[in-house]
């Protein structure tokens, strides 16, 4: 293959994923909690020993790559309910989850209680306390700023609130979950303040990625058009070996 038709073809696939990724944060403009997802390209050029190096190593050498998309945890805007079960985070925290598939992590505490006054997620996905799941009776429920989750003035537990050395590194999971993907990633002490009565509205920046689409689809024409003389240059070049 052409290594310049190489790069281009690397180019538009980065491209895709990138609109699927900015189109993913314009669906989720609405949901509490989420976190918009950042894509970054590079132009990967690997250093080719020449002893080494062959017609294929030459032609994949350049390519357009795009690195894993990272989480921004910019925070939000609250908005107040003033409901005593929605919870907002501010800062670096997530809540800890505990679901048919694993422990997973959210900022979205649109919460509920859920069987035997379990407090859980909105699908019944019990909330974590620092002593596991967290059971509520009837009462007045109080939940402080560090996480403290109080009945009637008693201390109940408090909230797992969690953070991570490396946000990018965060895997996606519906809507609003997140999980941490290898080994690479560790916990980190949270910086979070927690505040009841209210959600965290999505930080997603609706005219910035409005502008996205359009730089995309610039790109995409711009690496359609780069195609097309490529093309017209191999073509020449076949017709003027064939013809001699």
């Amino acid at each position: 293959m052409n290594s310049g038709l190489y790069t281009a073809y690397s180019g538009l696939r980065a491209q895709v994923t990138a609109l699927d990724r900015l189109s993913n944060n314009l669906a989720n403009l609405s949901t509490v909690g989420f976190k918009e997802g950042r894509s970054f390209f590079t132009l990967l050029n690997r250093t080719i020993d020449a002893r080494d190096s062959t017609q294929l190593s030459s032609v994949i050498n350049s390519q357009v790559t795009l690195a894993e998309g990272a989480v921004d945890e910019e925070d939000g805007s609250l908005l107040p309910t003033g409901r005593d079960l929605d919870l907002a985070l501010s800062g670096n925290g997530y809540l800890t989850i505990d679901t048919p598939r694993g422990i997973r992590y959210t900022r979205n505490g649109r919460l509920i209680l859920g069987k035997e006054g379990v407090l859980s997620t909105a699908d019944g996905s019990p909330v974590l306390g620092e002593n596991g799941p967290i059971r509520l009776g009837p009462g007045k429920i109080l939940v402080n700023e560090q996480g403290g989750v109080y009945l009637e003035g008693r201390l109940v537990d408090r909230l797992k609130l969690a953070a991570f050395s490396d946000p990018s590194l965060l895997q996606r999971e519906g809507k609003s979950l997140l999980f941490p993907a290898g080994e690479q990633i560790r916990a980190v002490a949270p910086r979070v303040q927690v505040h009841q009565g209210y959600l965290e509205q999505s930080n997603v920046n609706a005219v910035a990625s409005v502008v996205g689409l359009v730089e995309i689809l610039r790109h995409f024409e711009a690496i359609q058009k780069s195609v097309q003389l490529l093309m017209n240059d191999i073509n020449a070049k076949a017709i003027e070996k064939l013809g001699r």
